[in-house]
């Protein structure tokens, strides 16, 4: 059969090449995940998704650019009065909400085509608290939402010279999050083809590259809206609520919305499922930087610990440079500037939450200033030394469609989270996990009352 391909040639039309359509792409994609047992790799490769998430969400609450989405939201959303830590217990849509901003909010979560972890654990987890599902209902679930995901971003990704001006990304967090949440609960596929229609009218804008200009938005994905835009499309449709008809599909599909000038299904099929090719970020910044900070993470043991570098050059071609900003004028610019990654690992500040709170006058970041770019068609870093050193390197591209071997591995994983995620959140995940056929209500607590202290403005210490 031949993959469908459309593409944009005017205001109303496009070339259909040929019949199959993109809901059947999808449901055929993530139908392994819909009533057979979990493959064992895949099952485990959803449960360092979660693990993975569940690190960032613990290392994003206690940022400063978090605390207005805090704030606000336990003022607009519903929840039940409870006494002890905090004071409340958040609601399904409270709960989708934060987890997915938290998550998200050091720009730490897992990555491909996009972030989609932080949008789809967080509805969920809120959906699973709300019916006390088992973690087996969990990893289901999140295993279909990053296929669902996968399949639609890749499909829709648009042309290069388009891609220049508008992207897709978070556009469709919210339909691949609602899927993941149904699945989680069973829900069979007429529900699931309802359930997109009306996610869609719930998703996001595509953006136009406005969070490469400083100061970088705090809101750079808004995804715990759209993991918020998923639980009330869920439970709009569980009430009887229709949505778009064909929404995918066909000249006027949500390709368009997403921003596209064209859809190709030859680009969604991989021999790996989605959540065996996301990869887990070594570090708290855009993953466009991940390969020169692990560059020089392996370069910087050369040096001798007298030697201070004087000078360092980043090569690499032109879109690189967006990334070469010097000046922090908040805290998120720092995910998106190599001179000030660079100069937080160079003077040895764990990666985490301190990479966020770190002033711009801080002499941390004092290495700022000795960096310059270098426009080529190859990248590499070079540092010079005060001894009249040079040490170079060359830089690796990463695969966006595959990126687990760019990323952490398993003991990565667990070393991060090890050191950044909440204790008890730790105990409750690991007691989940333990007992996966039953209702995770452990886990369920430990996030409420973290998203509670959160909401009560109350200080939340990273552990150490």
């Amino acid at each position: 059969m031949l993959p469908l391909i459309l593409h944009a040639t005017g205001t109303d039309g496009g070339l259909l090449v040929n019949e199959p359509t993109v809901m059947a792409e999808l449901f055929n994609r993530i139908g392994m995940f819909l009533s057979a047992d979990l493959d064992s790799a895949v099952r485990r490769r959803a449960e360092l998704c979660l693990i993975d998430s569940i690190t960032c969400f613990s290392a994003g609450l206690g940022l400063k650019h978090f605390k207005p989405s805090a704030a606000v939201a336990s003022s607009m959303f519903g929840n039940e009065s409870t006494t002890g830590a905090g004071s409340f217990t958040p609601s399904t849509i409270h709960t989708a909400y934060i987890y997915g901003q938290a998550a998200n909010a050091l720009d730490y979560d897992d990555t491909l085509l996009g972030h989609p972890g932080a949008p789809i654990v967080a509805a969920i987890l809120a959906v699973g608290a709300r019916e006390n599902l088992s973690m087996d209902r969990l990893l289901r679930g999140i295993a279909a939402g990053y296929e669902a995901h996968w399949v639609l971003a890749s499909a829709a990704t648009p042309s290069r010279e388009r891609a220049a001006l508008v992207r897709s990304v978070g556009v469709w967090d919210t339909v691949a999050a609602g899927i993941g949440a149904a699945v989680s609960l069973g829900k069979d596929p007429e529900f699931l083809e309802r359930l997109v229609g009306v996610a869609l009218s719930h998703s996001l804008l595509p953006y136009t590259g406005k969070w490469y200009e400083r100061p970088v938005p705090a809101l750079k994905n808004n995804l715990g809206w759209a993991a918020a835009g998923a639980v009330m499309a869920l439970d709009l449709v569980q009430a009887g609520q229709t949505g778009v008809s064909n929404p995918l599909d066909g000249s006027t599909g949500m390709w368009r919305m997403a921003g596209s000038d064209q859809l190709d299904l030859t680009k969604t099929r991989k021999d790996l499922p989605a959540i065996s090719r996301v990869g887990f970020k070594h570090f708290p910044a855009c993953w466009h930087l991940q390969e020169y900070l692990k560059t020089l993470a392996s370069v910087l043991p050369q040096l001798d610990e007298r030697e201070e570098i004087a000078a360092i050059t980043v090569a690499g071609p032109a879109d690189v440079e967006k990334f070469c900003q010097q000046a922090m004028l908040a805290p998120a610019d720092v995910a998106f500037s190599l001179p000030a990654t660079f100069s937080l690992l160079i003077s040895n500040v764990e990666p985490g939450p301190r990479w966020d709170e770190v002033a711009d006058d801080s002499p941390e970041l004092r290495y700022k200033s000795r960096f310059a770019f270098d426009l080529s068609d190859k990248r590499s870093i070079k540092l010079e030394t005060t001894r009249g050193r040079i040490v170079m390197s060359s830089v690796e591209v990463s695969d966006p469609h595959d990126l687990a071997n760019r990323g952490l591995d398993e003991s990565g994983v667990v070393a991060k989270y090890e050191r950044l995620s909440d204790p008890q959140l730790r105990s409750a995940l690991a007691s989940g996990l333990a007992e996966s056929d039953r209702g995770a209500a452990e886990l369920y607590q430990a996030v409420h009352r973290l998203i509670a202290v959160a909401g009560a403005d109350k200080h939340l210490a990273h552990p150490r």
